[in-house]
């Protein structure tokens, strides 16, 4: 188990070791950085905005200062079933409206 975080709805969250080789392969700017495993387990827990996904998933985003290149958001997408939730990936996304055109579910208050 890498983490296991609350998310707003209040299940557990989990990242696998497993899941986060599979990040990290998939999107090289995670390797070697353990602050971004951190700032993934923080936008599951305290995001900025919480979207639906296509089928059952949510898509957290919250802003990240230290993203590669330049600030951008941090997008972790997971599932929630049977009371736990499981991270699937996670991504950086500069254009983030493009995202919340989904429905959005959460939004912090500003």
């Amino acid at each position: 188990m890498t983490f296991e975080v609350r998310s707003k709805s209040g299940r557990l969250v989990r990242l696998t070791e497993m899941v986060w080789e599979k990040i990290t392969s998939e999107h090289p700017e995670f390797k070697d950085r353990n602050d971004y495993l951190t700032e993934v387990a923080r936008t599951i827990e305290d995001p900025d905005y919480i979207v639906q996904g296509w089928t059952a998933e949510r898509l957290a985003l919250r802003w990240c200062e230290s993203a590669p290149r330049a600030p951008k958001y941090l997008c972790p997408v997971y599932r929630e079933l049977n009371g736990v939730g499981f991270v699937i990936t996670a991504f950086f996304i500069s254009r983030h409206e493009r995202v919340l055109r989904r429905p959005v579910l959460w939004q912090k208050e500003r």
